[in-house]
């Protein structure tokens, strides 16, 4: 019998052109596509989920003509606003009738951004059922979070939590296929798993936090488990804002992988107060696979820590890099850039970081997210508004001890130990120093 439903397609743009890009380095499955795909094949609507970077953007002419989709669904990050939209665009000169749905994380909290006459739908929730009812010619006001046009004007239904115990176990029939596309540093193929939402800390720079309406919600770890037990790839990287906060539920988690006989390879985040407090759960996951927690150590003085709401300080940071090295579990660390620092900050954080013995490092320049409280802080102070530039390794802000040339020349000096280390340690063989080189000279000339 043939089924009548209408074609979707799922699109994942590629990285912005314009902006820094670590694609080798860094580069995961669409999970919040999955989620969706598996709603789909679940009501039986024929579906393709397509990848700019696995099969080329000049292919999305030829899927369109292909595949002859009704509807087509959207997502991405802050850097990906000009190609999400640009993909809606293309999708509407090809064939009028296409009806054309934004969402992720970024059009969540700027849904104004994506407001074009190109653009149908915007979902601003988790809850990945309104685009069911879409699909389904529901009644528009009663999808959680949804933004569209009414007599010339755009709507905004009201933003509700969502329970991530509600979503399915993503489809990755199509991403097995590509599993050995997927990364993170030198950890390939990978698989992603969310068993949260939002985040339970307050940290002033932190998008995550404003998601789901701030509500932190976690995953029954049954469905966790379950979820688990599908994956096909050895490594898997949770992606909760951070996954180390419950200890009750981590002792919980490691003790179900030993009963179910789970061997994989872990990378998650986690907070350097719980790391430092709280040893023995460490060497409990050390044992069931963990083997790189990604920590916001962000500062290396504790007035930075103060003003970015962080809740720790120096000593602990330094006691969880210990405890970390002791337990042979690879600390990912994170830090900012921050706009006041002069030549004698960035000389700190390379000497820190240096002295740590920390091989794995990653540095941020400060930057406000549309949609946070910190941004409206900063937005009238602004350099540009060219969302590509929202990549962390561009100043969108005027640093206020030294000129941007300065700035940046610092900033290069510190990656530069940062790539050193990193080639003397045999890790990040994925990239080049030359590639590095010309990668932040081109920063430095064209941006300052």
């Amino acid at each position: 019998m043939k089924n009548n439903k209408p074609n979707v397609l799922l699109v994942k743009p590629e990285p912005a052109h314009n902006c820094f890009s670590l694609e080798m380095a860094l580069y995961t499955e669409p999970l919040e596509l999955e989620y969706i795909a598996a709603m789909l094949k679940n009501e039986q609507y024929p579906f393709y989920l397509w990848e700019a970077v696995i099969e080329g953007p000049e292919s999305f002419d030829h899927i369109l003509r292909q595949f002859q989709p009704d509807f087509i669904l959207i997502t991405g990050y802050i850097t990906q606003e000009y190609l999400m939209l640009q993909y809606a665009q293309e999708a509407k000169i090809y064939n009028s009738k296409i009806i054309t749905i934004i969402g992720g994380s970024h059009a969540q909290l700027n849904p104004s951004h994506f407001q074009k006459d190109f653009v149908d739908f915007i979902c601003r929730s988790d809850n990945i059922f309104g685009i069911l009812s879409i699909l389904k010619q529901e009644a528009l006001t009663s999808i959680d979070g949804l933004c569209y046009v009414k007599e010339g004007i755009w709507q905004e239904n009201e933003l509700k939590p969502f329970s991530i115990n509600l979503l399915p176990i993503p489809d990755r029939s199509l991403s097995n296929q590509r599993m050995h596309r997927y990364r993170y540093l030198d950890v390939s193929p990978l698989a992603l798993l969310k068993t949260s939402t939002s985040c339970p800390y307050q940290c002033s720079f932190c998008y995550g936090r404003s998601l789901n309406c701030g509500a932190y919600t976690v995953r029954d770890l049954d469905k966790v488990i379950e979820e688990i037990k599908t994956i096909e790839s050895p490594n898997i990287q949770i992606v909760d804002d951070d996954f180390l906060f419950d200890k009750k539920r981590l002792l919980e988690f490691v003790r179900r992988l030993k009963e179910e006989r789970i061997q994989k390879t872990f990378i998650c985040y986690g907070r350097a107060d719980f790391i430092s407090r709280e040893r023995d759960i460490l060497i409990k996951l050390r044992e069931a696979g963990f083997r790189y927690i990604m920590v916001g150590l962000e500062a290396t003085n504790n007035s930075l820590l103060e003003a970015y709401q962080k809740k720790t300080s120096l000593d602990i940071n330094i006691q969880c890099i210990k405890i970390l090295k002791k337990l042979d579990i690879n600390i990912v660390g994170l830090f900012i850039a921050d706009i006041h620092f002069t030549a004698r900050d960035f000389r700190n954080m390379r000497r820190f970081i240096r002295q740590s013995g920390i091989s794995y490092t990653g540095v941020s320049i400060f930057t406000p997210i549309p949609g946070t409280d910190i941004y409206e802080q900063y937005k009238e102070q602004l350099l540009t508004h060219d969302m590509e530039k929202w990549d962390f390794m561009h100043l969108v802000l005027r640093p206020d001890k030294m000129s941007r040339f300065r700035f940046y020349v610092e900033y290069y000096r510190l990656v530069m130990l940062l790539f050193s280390i990193a080639e003397k340690k045999g890790i990040y063989r994925f990239l080049t120093l030359s590639d590095y080189k010309k990668i932040f000279w081109n920063l430095i000339w064209k941006d300052s």
